[in-house]
């Protein structure tokens, strides 16, 4: 059984002084008893260092993975991931 990841939104950080917001990218449909990973770009970093160094993740994979996390700005303070199980 295999895990899907799938981001959902992000939390930004607000401007001038105003409240951070989360963004939503796509039409969700949450179920009672799911979770959202609040997860930042340093958490993303050392889960990719982590899976590579436990022979889970290629070094072709964790090179894309991190080029891709890499890419994401200063004002994304986080990605709002579903994490569930494939069947």
């Amino acid at each position: 059984m295999a895990w899907k990841r799938e981001i959902i939104g992000k939390v930004l950080k607000g401007k001038d002084g105003k409240a951070d917001y989360i963004q939503i990218k796509q039409n969700v449909t949450l179920k009672e008893g799911e979770y959202l990973n609040l997860e930042s770009k340093k958490q993303q970093l050392d889960k990719v260092n982590d899976l590579l160094q436990e022979g889970i993740l290629s070094s072709e994979n964790a090179l894309k993975a991190s080029e891709r996390i890499e890419k994401m700005p200063d004002f994304v303070r986080f990605e709002i991931v579903r994490v569930t199980k494939d069947a």
